[in-house]
């Protein structure tokens, strides 16, 4: 198992998380809340009600990766959803790495990801 891959894609929740619930708890909800395969190879990201904590979980070849982030102090820039009519939303690497260090996972002043895979 190697945690340190980039994850096929990565979901967040957008309803709050119990920070007490494992792997299979968490794998659960995956199936049957978001309707998505947990062992698919993607990352399931899932933030408590205060938005101090944040667990992501991940099948990866052979066996599972539990992460968790707790913050010292704050809270990450996150606003749950509770009347979402989808209980996932779909964010990049960038977004993630953005949220881990305290940011808006929508950067207004960042430079759009680069799509065009042809040379001048």
């Amino acid at each position: 198992m190697n945690p340190f891959t980039t994850p096929d894609r990565i979901f967040i929740s957008k309803t709050p998380q119990d920070m007490r619930a494992g792997i299979q708890r968490l794998a659960s909800i995956v199936t049957t809340d978001f309707g998505v395969d947990p062992m698919d190879g993607s990352l399931f990201v899932f933030v408590s009600r205060d938005c101090a904590k944040i667990k992501m979980l991940r099948f990866d070849v052979n066996g599972w990766c539990l992460y968790y982030v707790r913050l010292c102090e704050g809270a990450f820039k996150w606003q749950h959803s509770l009347n979402a009519e989808t209980f996932l939303l779909t964010i990049e690497r960038r977004q993630l790495l953005w949220l881990l260090e305290g940011l808006e996972i929508m950067q207004v002043k960042a430079a759009k990801p680069v799509t065009a895979r042809t040379l001048l």
